[in-house]
This record gives structure tokens, sequence and C-alpha cells, in this order.
């Protein structure tokens, strides 16, 4: 394993840098480390990424600060007593205690990021509806989806994939996406998914199932549904409409920019250790 190098943050890697979520987090932690050094706080804290939620290699009340990925089953981490704070993706089921924030999961490592100079405007893509994922846990959003493949007056692409990672290559999944109006984002096994910030990050316009609230959730430009059975409906009233697909494509941009890219997680991880170390 290779971890990232930092010039004056103290990190812990213990995640596999096989990992879809090392690039997110590396450059989160890279935006933190330059507000740290601003603030004379680079040597104040050790962090440690860690895909564990039930070990760690240290803990210390006052020092170690913690970042977990890869919880899909939304545990609460068992050290959380025992470290100054945690910041993990998929928010918890359970009461969270003052010192947990939840952070964003992020975009998959594999998928390649796109010049967002160059991106298409919404009405030039030539797809308007994309997805391409596992069909395990998605019965029903397949039963509802499936049938616009079967549409000849709009350009639908809907197909699975047998396992995890295991469908098409990730550049070419990242260059349909960038030419897709409307993204589909059904939950898998966690509530959110890479799919929503691979989509976000080019201005789809993204239906997705209904999200836990967050600080990066609550107010998004993305159209929520608690199923799936009036999806055509839905995505024939977005297509009808140029205007909103733009409107909501700029929105998500703008969101993906302000809230959800890695240096706006990295500001917000600054931000609440700053707030939770003067009122500690």
């Amino acid at each position: 394993m290779t971890a990232p190098r930092f010039k004056r943050l103290n990190v812990v890697w213990e995640m596999p840098d096989t990992w879809c979520e090392v690039d997110y987090v590396t450059a989160a932690l890279e935006e933190l480390e330059r507000h740290f050094v601003a603030h004379g706080l680079a040597d104040r804290f050790i962090f440690i990424v860690t895909t564990w939620g039930d070990k760690l290699s240290f803990k210390h009340r006052d020092r170690v600060i913690v970042v977990q990925v890869s919880d899909e089953e939304h545990t609460m981490p068992s050290y959380v007593d025992d470290v100054f704070m945690v910041f993990k993706v998929f928010r918890p089921f359970v009461p969270m205690p003052d010192n947990l924030r939840i952070i964003p999961v992020g975009p998959n490592k594999d998928v390649p990021e796109r010049d967002l100079i160059g991106l298409k405007p919404i009405r030039e893509r030539s797809l308007d509806i994309f997805f391409n994922g596992q069909s395990d846990l998605r019965a029903d959003f397949f039963a509802a989806a499936l049938p616009l493949n079967d549409r000849t007056d709009i350009n639908v692409r809907i197909s699975t994939s047998g396992v995890f990672r295991g469908g098409m290559p990730a550049p070419e999944f990242g260059g349909l996406l960038a030419e897709t109006k409307i993204a589909l984002c059904p939950r898998g096994v966690s509530h959110e998914t890479f799919r929503l910030y691979e989509a976000m990050r080019v201005g789809c316009v993204i239906i997705a199932a209904r999200q836990m609230p967050t600080w990066f959730t609550t107010g998004w430009p993305i159209m929520e549904v608690d199923d799936w059975t009036g999806i055509e409906a839905l995505v024939d009233d977005l297509l009808a409409d140029p205007d909103r697909l733009k409107e909501l494509s700029q929105r998500t941009l703008a969101w993906w920019r302000e809230r959800c890219c890695p240096q706006a997680v990295g500001r917000y991880i600054a931000d609440e250790i700053l707030g939770y170390l003067i009122n500690a």
C-alpha cells in the first residue's frame, strides 16, 4: 500500500490504495492541510484514515481525528468516544454524538474527472437517460426503468452488470455520463452511491432514491423519489422542458463545487474541527 504524502499534516493511512475513495479523500485532506497550516494547527492533530469502524491502530481523546470510509452498513464507529472527532461516509441510522460528522462518499477514483470547461451543455448531450449498474437490491428500479429502453422517441441506455465494478470500463462509463442529460441513481446496499457524485461532477440532471438528510444533501438540486414507479412520467416532464433541464444542470454543477467536491469537503472538515475545538 502506498500512502499519499502530505507536506505538514500528520496522517496515518490505513486505507488500501485500490479503494474507490482514495483520490477523493486525499484531495480533501490536502485542502484541509492548507487551512490548518494557515491557522497554525498542522501539528495539533493526528489523522487516521481507515476503513474500519470497530478498531483503530491507536486512540487519543484530544489528538486523534478519524476519517472513516467504506461503511456501507451505516454503522456507528465503536471508537467514537475515544477520539477527538470522527468524519465518516454514510450517516448512521442511530443518533449521532457531538463529535461525529458526515461527509460525502464522493466519486469512484476509476471514473475519470472531466474538464469542466469542455463539458457539453445539457441541451447538446446525445443520451437522454442513462444507468448502468448491479441488479442486486434494485428489482423495483429495473421493473420501472427497463421499459424505457423500448422507447424510440428518446435515447435511453439502461443496463445491468453482474457485480460491483464489473460492468463497462470506468472510462467508458464516465464518457457516457458526460453525454447524459438525466442520470438515474437508484440505491444499492447503502443510501448513497458513487454514481451520485460522478453524475453531479459532470452536471447531469439527477433522479435518485430518497437520501438521508445531511449538510450536503439538504436542499440540493437532486430530484429524490421514494419509489420508481412514476419514473417514465417524471423523465418525460423533464425532457419536455429544456429550460428546466438547463437550470437543474447548472445548479447541480454549482452544488458540486460548493458542497461536494473534495476541496469543499476539506474546507468543511477544517471548519468543523475549528468550531469543535473552540467549544470543546
